[in-house]
Parts: structure tokens; C-alpha cells; sequence
């Protein structure tokens, strides 16, 4: 009996299968992971959206929208933060109730601060939400927490920050009221104070924590600012916005700096622009001294994403907007401003 040869494939063969496979998922991997992003995007998008709605349900019950943080005396020592006020907004009462408010240190003449340091608030400190997060930057946060007596091992953070304007201040008194932000240190804005509009302010943006985001700190202003690595920046070794802390001040916790904050800014602490996405400063907002007797003025970071080309931000009218960065400074410093008095259309941004 003859039997039929077998036909097998020859190595030419499987190599050209191979390499058209190659070519297959090199091509198909970018449209992925476009999808992905796109996915993800809107979910921040959404994120930013929730946390628009909050703002204005807290402005309904409060008739203002809620200050960054409150600073106690010297608009510096942070007691809570206006993620707190956010809490039972977002469908978080319980984790609201988890912090006690009544807890402060009280001095004489300057009243009640650090009210977040109490160890009753490290349950409240150690739990991360989602909204906060942007998917596309991360999960959870990166850095441990403590003070005297409790430690947490991953503090909850945010990747949304509070606009703190374009003012060189985010605490009164202001050296152009105008300028300053819808939100800010003690700073409790009415709607009638956003006399440049609603539709033409924006209230909340992105600034990415965690150190893969931020491979750089900003050192210097204005023609002089500089973009350093972190780990040659000698006063910080993590990179990340604290959300439940009233964090404006630049901190050591468990022997190492903190860089980061609760407010963005369009300007620098000089006045200054300051584009997105460019590396962000560590936050310094020790102040005492009006802006007659004071040199310069607070020092934060600004606005950053990890989405190509741009950040997404909430405006005050509960829509959220993509700002490129190639957006004209003045336009970017205008729509950070409440009452600057600028002139901006829509196709300007």
C-alpha cells in the first residue's frame, strides 16, 4: 500500500505566518490602546462631572461653594478640607461621619486648628474613593501618613484639585481680588461673586499625583523656573496631593517631604503664567503678611494630566472642558479668575 506524503509547513513558512501575525498586533495595539485611554478619559471626564454636581448641591444647602481648606489662624494651619465638605455630596455620609469635626487644637486668639491630626480621623484618612482618581494615572495612592501617636500606611489622595485662580494669593487679603480663584484657603465663593461666569470659570481641574506622573519638580519663576528630578530635588521624595489632610503647607511626614496640594494654580507665587502640564512646585503657603508687606506670594502646583495634550477641567456651570496646552496664557489665567473682567469666547479654549 503507498502512502500519501505528509505536507508539513516549511521554516520559510512559519516565519511568514509569524511575521504577518507581528504586523497584525503591532498594528491592532495602538487602536486598543486608544480605546482604552478613550475609555478611561471619559471616566475621569465623569469623575470631574460628580464632582461638579457635589459642589453646586453644597452651594444649594450652604449658599456658598466650599473652601479648599480651612486654614485656622494665619489662613496656614489647615483644620478640614473641602473634600470633607464634599463627602455627604457624593453619596459618602458615612465616611463623613467617620471624621469628628468637634476635634481641633485650640490657642488663644487664633482659634481652632489641625483638627484632621486627632488619630480618631485616621480611618477617615486611610480610605481611598475612586472619584478622586483618574483612571488613566492611577489606583490608589503611594505614600504613608502620620502623626505622633497613628500611622496609616497609604494615605487617601487626590488627583482633582481646587482652582485656586490666578491671583499670586490663594488666601486673603488679595493682592487683585479679582484674580483669585472660586476656591482658596478659608475662601468661600457666592455665585454672585463669579461676575465673569459661570460657563467661563472653572472650579476644579486635574493635577496627577504620584510619583510616575510627576518625574519632575518645578524650582524658580517665571523666566527662571526649571524642571528638576525628584529624586534630585533635595526636600521631596514623593509626589502626591493628600485629599482628607488640609494639606497647602509643605510637610515632612514619616521623614520625608511631601510635594504637592489641594489647590492648582495659572499663575505662579509671582504672577507669572503658568501652563499646563508644566512640572508642578511644592506647595508653600506659610503667610502672615498682606500683600503691601510680602514679597512674593504662595507657591503651588498647577494643573497636569497623564490624557496627551491637555487637562480636563469642571466649570462653574457643571460642564467639563479639555484645555489644551497650547491654550493663550491670558485666556488660561482668565477662566481660573472669578471677577477678572476678561473678555473670552468660546472658541478661544
Amino acid at each position: 500500500m503507498t502512502r500519501k506524503p505528509f505536507r508539513a509547513f516549511t521554516l520559510i513558512e512559519l516565519l511568514v505566518v509569524i511575521a504577518i501575525i507581528a504586523v497584525l498586533i503591532a498594528l491592532l495595539l495602538p487602536a486598543v490602546q486608544a480605546a482604552r485611554e478613550a475609555a478611561r478619559r471619559a471616566q475621569c471626564v465623569n469623575n470631574l462631572k460628580q464632582i461638579g454636581l457635589a459642589l453646586h448641591n453644597y452651594e444649594s444647602a450652604n449658599n456658598v461653594f466650599p473652601a479648599a481648606f480651612h486654614g485656622g489662624f494665619g489662613h496656614v494651619y489647615g483644620n478640614f478640607t473641602g473634600y470633607n465638605s464634599l463627602l455627604p455630596y457624593l453619596e459618602q455620609t458615612n465616611l463623613a461621619n467617620a471624621f469628628n469635626y468637634n476635634l481641633s487644637v485650640y490657642a488663644a486668639g487664633l482659634g481652632s486648628y489641625y483638627g484632621w491630626s486627632f488619630a480618631e480621623q485616621s480611618t477617615g484618612h486611610a480610605t481611598q474613593l475612586g472619584v478622586f482618581l483618574c483612571p488613566s494615572n492611577r489606583a490608589t495612592g503611594e505614600v504613608g501618613m502620620s502623626y505622633t501617636t497613628w500611622t496609616i500606611n497609604k494615605a487617601a489622595v487626590t488627583d482633582y484639585v481646587f482652582s485656586g485662580g490666578a491671583d499670586n494669593y490663594v488666601s486673603p487679603p488679595f493682592l487683585v481680588d479679582g484674580r483669585r480663584g472660586f476656591s482658596g484657603i478659608d475662601v468661600f465663593s457666592r455665585i454672585a461673586e463669579v461676575s465673569d461666569g459661570l460657563s467661563q470659570t472653572f472650579m476644579f481641574g486635574e493635577a496627577v499625583g504620584g510619583n510616575n506622573a510627576n518625574k519632575f519638580v518645578a524650582m524658580g519663576f517665571g523666566s527662571n523656573r526649571v524642571c528638576v528630578r525628584l529624586q534630585d530635588y533635595t526636600d521631596a521624595h514623593n509626589y502626591d496631593n493628600l485629599m482628607f489632610m488640609a494639606y497647602g503647607r509643605r510637610r515632612n511626614w514619616n521623614t520625608e517631604y511631601i510635594v504637592g496640594g489641594l489647590l492648582g494654580k495659572t499663575t505662579d507665587t509671582l504672577g507669572n503664567p503658568y501652563k499646563p502640564n508644566d512640572c508642578g512646585y511644592a506647595s508653600a503657603t506659610d503667610y502672615f503678611a498682606g500683600p503691601a508687606v510680602a514679597t512674593t506670594g504662595q507657591t503651588l502646583p498647577n494643573f497636569r494630566s497623564t490624557h496627551p495634550g491637555g487637562v480636563n477641567m469642571a466649570f462653574g456651570d457643571g460642564s467639563v472642558k479639555f484645555i489644551k496646552n497650547t491654550i493663550a496664557m491670558p485666556t488660561y489665567a482668565g477662566l481660573s479668575s472669578v471677577a477678572g473682567g476678561e473678555v473670552i469666547g468660546a472658541d478661544q479654549f
